[in-house]
């Protein structure tokens, strides 16, 4: 018994790591969500956003943006979501058998994945504009 205890004592930092990612993932896609002007930092890109408004009208750049705002938004919330489920099991997984955290690492990068694809596809939705 006193084995296991240690075992959850040294496997603290893991579990909390995998929350303070989970955390970070979902601020990023809150922020991204609520705030998806703040992609077009430059001037330059502002201008050609301008142009295109007075091309294809200014509801389809607002909806390209929203759109790509959602895309990137809820794929961070659900790897997030993902994360915090995968770092539970992992940190439960390790203190059974610590030579698996190889595995568990691989795993929390297929939910992080979640996110890339959704960062690929909002770039994809506003290259288009």
């Amino acid at each position: 018994m006193t084995k296991l205890t240690s075992t959850f004592k040294s496997l603290k930092g893991i579990n909390t790591a995998f929350s303070v990612l989970a955390g970070i993932l979902l601020i990023i896609g809150l922020f991204v969500v609520l705030a998806p002007n703040g992609l077009m930092a430059q001037e330059a890109a502002q201008e050609e956003a301008q142009a295109a408004a007075r091309v294809t009208g200014d509801s389809a750049v607002g909806m390209a943006f929203l759109a790509a705002g959602l895309a990137l938004g809820i794929s961070v919330i659900g790897a997030a979501i993902a994360l915090s489920k995968i770092g539970s099991a992992a940190v439960a997984a390790i203190a059974e058998k610590p030579e698996i955290t190889g595995r568990v690492i691989v795993f929390a990068g297929l939910a992080e994945g979640l996110a890339i694809w959704g960062l690929i596809i909002a770039v994809l939705i506003l290259g288009k504009i």
